[in-house]
């Protein structure tokens, strides 16, 4: 299967605030029941036990609807830790949900901001996250945005994504068909797997940044991490 280059509704279309809301909220659920979240807390973990006492700064890229930072809050890898997160996004409608989201957390920042050119000194975080964001890049932007985080994460950093596969398509399609109640999900998942990227695929865009040392890794179901060790 080839890699789809046509845009998500999410990225080609200004929605109503209530209807990006939904679709978010079912991304959300896809993350949280379909491996999203347990691919990133798998690695983040090792990486949080680096931090050497005092506050834990992490950076959420591309945040969406901030649900995953607001979920580090609770998470066990974080329970007893000061933690700092500073959520950026490029679409100023979902910093909008995002703050809104987020407005009973003071330890959750949000600020609108590119992940290909972030506005952040080197070593300003100690971990850097992005979660469902890279399929909606192309090759070089990938590469920015790898970069970047890399560059701004002193201990590490973890992107996650879809991996593309035939049967992960069909199970989007499945998911559109059956569980799926915003038109924007049911258009944008199967998509979302034709835009993503295979296993390979993501370790040349870790080899064109020229990051020493990153690794990519598999996780059930179609999920892809990408690690670095800043």
């Amino acid at each position: 299967m080839k890699r789809e280059y046509a845009k998500e509704w999410l990225d080609e279309a200004e929605l109503e605030l209530p209807e990006l809301e939904r679709s978010l909220r079912e991304v959300w659920h896809v993350n949280r029941y379909l491996g999203g979240n347990p691919a990133l807390y798998a690695h983040m973990e090792k990486m949080v036990a680096k931090v050497d006492g005092g506050k834990v700064r992490v950076l959420d890229v591309a945040t969406g609807l901030a649900d995953i930072p607001v979920a580090l809050l609770n998470w066990r890898g974080l329970r007893g830790r000061h933690v700092s997160i500073s959520c950026v996004d490029i679409h100023p409608q979902m910093i909008a949900l995002a703050a809104k989201r987020t407005s009973g957390y003071p330890e959750i920042e949000v600020s609108e901001a590119d992940g290909t050119a972030l506005p952040y000194d080197d070593n300003s975080f100690h971990i850097a996250i992005c979660n469902l964001a890279l399929h909606h890049l192309d090759e070089q932007q990938s590469v920015k945005l790898l970069s970047e985080m890399n560059r701004v994460a002193s201990i590490g950093w973890i992107v996650t994504d879809l991996e593309r596969r035939r049967l992960a398509y069909w199970s989007a399609k499945l998911l559109a068909g059956l569980v799926w109640r915003s038109p924007v999900t049911r258009h944008d998942g199967p998509l979302s797997v034709r835009r993503s990227y295979t296993a390979s695929e993501a370790r040349e865009l870790l080899r064109q940044a020229g990051i020493a040392g990153a690794s990519v890794h598999k996780h059930f179901p179609f999920r892809l991490a990408l690690v670095g060790h800043g």
